[in-house]
């Protein structure tokens, strides 16, 4: 058994360098930093590196996981799910490059593109602090029920599991809260394009510090720690997009130094939050291997579940109620006129036995087979890959638009968390502050165009001719009549 385990150990290992190394050199090639780009990093760690680091130790006799069959069938089935990451990443790659395969277009350079910077950067400016002024809002109402925005995060880890113990009439005004991170992109890109100074410079770095003590708030108030990630990816999406140099091998050093400070972030953020609400410091003296391991085993435990479910037959087809979720994410429960189905995640979990309120996510592949069953495989990351070039295609056609930047950011952290936490619903709800982010552009645009629209020049009227004018052309109309071989046109002074 240990030796199997070590040698699926060694598999996704090699997998995840060749993952790595195409997406580099694709990286490299185009000098560019597509959205692609960055889901094909994720999949290179997600199907790479976590599963090599997990199995490793787990043929040294360790047993992290929250399910796991090391019999000659599990075995098989975990062969089998290393077989299935590597279709799944060809067909998401074949689907991507079916629509990207003739565009030569760069969503990532932002100097190359034909607008008025200053006007872009003063749209930005006003739709970041419109966004900054309702994410504060807001997240005050959402937490108002428990009296104080720090009694709310003091219990941020029951309400999160659905287990709060106060009824909150305002529970999904927590969807406009999660505005604040785009009023963050918002006010970072409209900083980068003006690149102000002086007394303007600190009104920029202002409002950029009351931006990020909201989303700390919002982070601790959502007790999400996995957002840390995202988050971050998006912004340093957007300050590379920014880039002064053109050439991004420099930036890709500085990348990868944020990405690990990102991870240890995520992995110390149970013991930051759990200090902040009571005063005492959560102990994670166990080492960087043991808390990746803690933070990332769901992924390779809901692989191991959903293929198992699938061969065995106990799997139920997740595709309808997932899209029934999705359908209704944008609307209050309360509104809902019957009686909405679990989640994927939420399924996942009980695959597991005993639900308690706290849900363990699914990554790319195990949704697929949750969705469609192995037949998902195929279908689903087709689906994935065409949404992704589209979604480029989408974002180079609007690249003048005053929100394609925070769109830029956005979606990039949204398709990276897809391929760990993989969940249609997740997916559409997130994409509902982006909505009220365009609503709000929309509105500034407008509102802008009318105020510069210049005044309309009074029409020009026709001047009637004077008395001695009329005669003159009477005469020279004679004239050409009774001989019009001899009749030479006067100038006209």
């Amino acid at each position: 058994m240990s030796n199997h385990l070590f040698l699926i150990s060694v598999l996704y290992g090699f997998s995840g360098i060749v993952y790595f190394a195409i997406a580099i050199r694709g990286i490299l090639r185009r000098n560019e930093l597509r959205i692609f780009d960055l889901v094909r990093l994720m999949y290179s760690f997600v199907y790479g590196v976590i599963p090599f680091v997990l199995y490793w130790r787990e043929s040294n006799g360790e047993r992290n996981l929250y399910f796991y069959d090391y019999g000659l069938s599990g075995l098989t089935r975990i062969y089998i799910m290393w077989f299935l990451s590597i279709a799944v990443y060809g067909l998401v790659n074949l689907a991507y490059y079916s629509v990207r395969k003739n565009s030569g277009s760069d969503i990532s350079n932002i100097s190359d593109e034909p607008i008025d910077v200053e006007v872009f950067g003063r749209k930005l400016f006003i739709c970041g602090v419109i966004s900054l002024i309702i994410g504060f809002i807001t997240l005050f109402l959402w937490t108002s029920a428990y009296g104080s925005l720090g009694a709310f995060i003091r219990n941020a880890a029951r309400i999160r599991s659905s287990r709060g113990i106060i009824f909150n009439r305002f529970a999904f005004v927590k969807q406009f809260v999660r505005i604040l991170p785009l009023a963050f992109y918002s006010l970072l890109s409209a900083f980068f394009y003006v690149r102000p100074k002086g007394i303007k410079r600190i009104g920029y770095i202002v409002l950029l510090v009351l931006a990020i003590v909201g989303n700390y708030y919002y982070f601790m108030a959502s007790d999400s720690r996995i957002t840390i990630i995202f988050i971050g990816l998006a912004i340093l999406s957007i300050s590379i997009r920014h880039r002064k140099r053109k050439n991004i091998s420099r930036y890709l050093i500085f990348a990868a130094v944020i990405g690990f400070i990102l991870l240890q972030a995520t992995m110390l953020a149970d013991s930051f939050t759990h200090y902040v609400r009571f005063g005492e410091w959560k102990s994670v003296n166990e080492g960087f291997i043991n808390n990746f391991t803690k933070e990332f085993r769901f992924i390779v435990s809901s692989d191991m579940k959903s293929i198992k479910a699938w061969l065995s037959g106990d799997l139920k087809i997740q595709i309808g109620n997932d899209l029934i979720t999705s359908l209704t994410s944008w609307i209050p429960d309360r509104f809902v006129p019957f009686e909405v189905p679990d989640t994927l995640w939420k399924y996942n979990t009980k695959m597991y036995g005993t639900y308690t309120g706290a849900t363990s996510p699914s990554s790319l592949v195990s949704t697929c087979i949750y969705e469609f069953g192995l037949i998902g495989v195929l279908i689903y990351p087709l689906f994935f890959g065409l949404l992704i070039g589209f979604t480029e295609k989408f974002l180079w056609s609007k690249r003048s638009e005053t929100y394609a930047d925070v769109y830029y950011g956005v979606l990039a952290g949204l398709f990276v968390q897809m391929v760990s936490h993989n969940q249609i619903s997740s997916f559409v709800l997130a994409l509902f502050p982006a909505f009220l982010y365009f609503l709000i552009s929309l509105a500034v645009d407008r509102l802008i165009k009318k105020k510069e629209k210049p005044a309309e020049a009074a029409p020009i009227m026709p001047v009637a001719p004077e008395d001695d004018e009329v005669e003159e052309g009477y005469r020279r109309y004679d004239r050409y009549f009774d001989d019009p071989s001899g009749y030479e046109p006067e100038d006209d002074e």
